[in-house]
């Protein structure tokens, strides 16, 4: 029962969405109550109540008004002039517990629970959020306090119960350019028995998703029963995490970490291991792309990376293995949606770039060997015989019917920009660096991801020698302006470097 209101205010609805309950008091009037922002209040008309965070304004709203945004006065039913009962409360637990942090506490898993509870409930500001992250990034988490966080955000959501065994996934740690493995490993796993619900992000900086790429050859945006009844038909799914809830905390914690540029080490490992949690996963591989351009660049920084996803993984009842990949350029030839799905069917036809055939055939052996499919040292080779005989090819053609594609697609029928020209070799010599984020910043500029056609389109990588004139890669896109203009970055930047010739002088 709600006690008596403390003040009686009159609403003022704006009919915009916040995302949260927040409401705004003249400025005055709330410091007269002893009231500041981010302060939280407890509102009641009628029956209904609700909890909002408090913002102020001097000129929005008078004294003895309320503004409420549409998203809260649905919550209460509230309508433009009525009264509001307004009492103050006490602020959320979360923002003790974040001081906990922030002063190098260890948290407990019924805190950390806590906080992820309350963020789900749209009970923290966006300082509160913020505070959350950083506080995370400075003092860091156990991997305790991991297997918490992990956990926690595998609550906040829906998960995938599949009734089979044994379940299998594949993450990678990202940042190389056209690195689409998951779309040839996924296949070649199915076809070998095993099943594989993958979901895949949408691109947040790059040229293109693992989701945006797979969006070209059938729809991503699907359903958790429906994901359900695809991989129980065909073994395997490629689709976007974001359509669904699972791990739905993690949605919120990425918006801040993207915003922050932050990435605390315990939350990147939380956010991929309740990913693979949230869908069953009894077996994963991971792959940690290391090099120069790469999101991870330091080998050290990797290599103590692949041992706490060892460790927190087995806590979590995940057997897992890493694997440290060379990443120091792009994989494959196309860059882009478009692009990179040619080399995906390419490679499944036995026609495709090497590098991306052959990464594909390691981590798909891998995998294989880690759950008891096949014995040690033979997976690559079971790997190999899948995509050679046209399996792997039948049953990503199966997968993309399943998912709503046409399941009889060819590379051809793939379409990309009609606007090409090539970037090319200024002088003579072999390629030192092909640098990953250059390329694609410059297939960005093109138009990629948003224009699935656009993109680069790689002629050469690093260790080729090249000849004054011979294209390097083209720039692919669905408008004449956006090409002109990351032909103007390509001009400007040195996306593709030709070793130096270094003259010592003895005197």
């Amino acid at each position: 029962m709600v006690e008596k209101p403390d003040y009686m205010l009159k609403a003022k609805i704006f009919d915009i969405e916040t995302g949260k309950n927040i409401v705004v008091l003249n400025e005055d009037e709330a410091h007269e109550m002893d009231m500041l922002i981010s302060d939280r209040v407890l509102l009641t008309k009628g029956g209904k109540k609700c909890i909002a965070i408090v913002d102020l304004s001097t000129t929005l709203v008078k004294r003895g008004e309320i503004v409420l945004f549409s998203d809260t006065s649905c919550g209460i039913g509230a309508r433009h002039g009525e009264m509001i009962g307004v009492n103050i409360t006490s602020n959320p637990a979360s923002v003790e517990i974040i001081k906990k942090k922030m002063d190098g506490g260890n948290l407990r898993n019924d805190e950390i629970k806590n906080v992820i509870d309350e963020i789900m409930e749209n009970k923290l500001s966006e300082t509160e959020l913020a505070s959350f992250v950083v506080s995370l990034y400075i003092r860091g988490l156990s991997n305790d306090e991991t297997v918490y966080l992990t956990n926690a955000i595998v609550g906040s959501g829906s998960t995938l119960d599949l009734g089979v065994h044994p379940v299998v996934d594949k993450h990678c740690s990202g940042g190389v350019a056209g690195n689409r493995t998951t779309m040839v490993l996924v296949p070649i796993i199915a076809a070998a028995g095993l099943y594989i619900p993958k979901t895949s992000a949408r691109s947040i900086t790059s040229p293109a998703g693992t989701a945006d790429t797979m969006e070209v050859l059938a729809p991503v945006t699907v359903k958790l029963d429906e994901m359900k009844d695809i991989v129980l038909k065909t073994h395997g799914c490629v689709v976007w995490g974001g359509a669904m809830d699972l791990a739905a905390a993690d949605d919120k914690l990425i918006r801040i970490r993207n915003s922050m540029r932050l990435d605390p080490k315990g939350v990147l490992l939380a956010s991929i291991l309740a990913k693979k949690k949230s869908v069953g996963a009894e077996y994963v591989i991971i792959d940690i792309p290391v090099g120069r351009g790469a999101k991870i660049e330091d080998s050290r920084v990797a290599n103590e990376l692949a041992k706490d996803f060892l460790e927190i993984g087995e806590k979590l009842g995940m057997k897992a293995e890493c694997y440290v990949t060379v990443g120091n350029g792009p994989i494959g030839e196309g860059i882009g949606p478009a692009l990179e799905a040619r080399d995906v069917l390419k490679v499944l036809q036995g026609q495709g770039p090497y590098d991306l055939t052959e990464k594909s055939l390691v981590l798909a052996g891998a995998l294989l060997e880690l759950c008891g499919k096949v014995e040690k040292g033979r997976g690559y080779a079971v790997a190999s015989d899948l995509l050679k005989s046209g399996k792997a090819l039948e049953k990503m053609r199966e997968i993309i019917g399943a998912q709503g594609g046409n399941s009889k697609v060819k590379v051809e029928d793939i379409p990309i920009g009609s606007y090409k020209e090539g970037v090319k070799a200024g002088r003579e010599g072999r390629i030192h660096h092909v640098d990953n984020k250059m390329i694609s910043k410059i297939a960005r500029a093109a138009g990629a991801p948003k224009s699935k056609g656009a993109g680069v389109l790689m002629h050469v990588r690093q260790g080729d020698k090249v000849k004054v004139g011979d294209v390097l890669f083209d720039i692919i896109s669905e408008s004449e302006t956006k090409l002109s203009i990351a032909l103007d970055i390509a001009a400007k930047s040195e996306a593709v470097e030709m070793e130096k010739v270094v003259l010592t002088r003895y005197v």
